[in-house]
């Protein structure tokens, strides 16, 4: 079993892109649900960005005494200032372009923040890369740099998601919103060149995994 657990929308980074509309969720609600997974089952943290929220060494924690595996969606600015990474087994990290374009859809300097968490960290990784008008065009340099950390990494997938009109992005979908067409072409690219396993995601919310959230 798969639980995702969206924690809320608070964020140290503010992308134009973003859909996060989600409530902080309960301390109660997350722990209620920990206690109903199994051994071997996987807890995925997600935001926003789930190193924000104060109780998430908790969360961990309990977690793992129940023989949990564990997972966070970060965006890895904060990953460096935590005294529990030894509670994580998998780190999602984002990979939206090359530096110039990373940067510009996230913020100057965040590309090389990611490199640096995929260099000091040993753990196993997954990847999400949003795609919109701003980086389709560079899918084939997106497939080499992850082509390149997989040769010293363990990166399990990699996820690409159509930009959808949701949240903050909804000010915005004449800037990033691509055609359907566009984006399946972008995925033939991507799954002919890759060397990892790829997920395209047109719709986050019809995922076949558990939410847990607060709207």
């Amino acid at each position: 079993m798969i639980k995702v657990f969206i924690l809320g929308s608070k964020c140290n980074m503010s992308c134009k892109f973003c859909m996060s509309v989600e409530r902080d969720l309960e301390k109660e609600v997350v722990v209620d649900n920990l206690l109903k997974m199994n051994p071997g089952d996987l807890a995925v943290f997600a935001g926003g960005e789930p190193l924000l929220y104060p109780n998430l060494g908790d969360f961990l924690k309990i977690a793992k005494s129940r023989g949990l595996r564990t997972k966070i969606h970060t965006n890895g600015v904060l990953l460096n200032r935590v005294n529990f990474l030894d509670l994580i087994d998998i780190v999602n990290l984002p990979l939206d372009g090359p530096k110039f374009v990373h940067d510009a859809m996230r913020a100057n300097g965040h590309f090389d923040i990611v490199m640096d968490a995929f260099k000091k960290l040993s753990k196993q990784f997954t990847i999400t890369t949003a795609l919109t008008k701003k980086n389709i065009e560079y899918i084939d340099e997106i497939v080499k740099i992850i082509n390149k950390l997989a040769e010293r990494r363990n990166i399990l997938n990699w996820k690409i998601f159509k930009f959808k009109s949701k949240g903050r992005g909804s000010k915005y979908k004449d800037e990033f919103e691509i055609s359907d067409e566009d984006f399946l072409s972008a995925i033939n690219v991507a799954k002919a060149k890759s060397n990892i396993k790829i997920y395209a995601i047109t719709d986050p919310d019809a995922m076949k995994t558990e939410v847990i959230r607060k709207l």
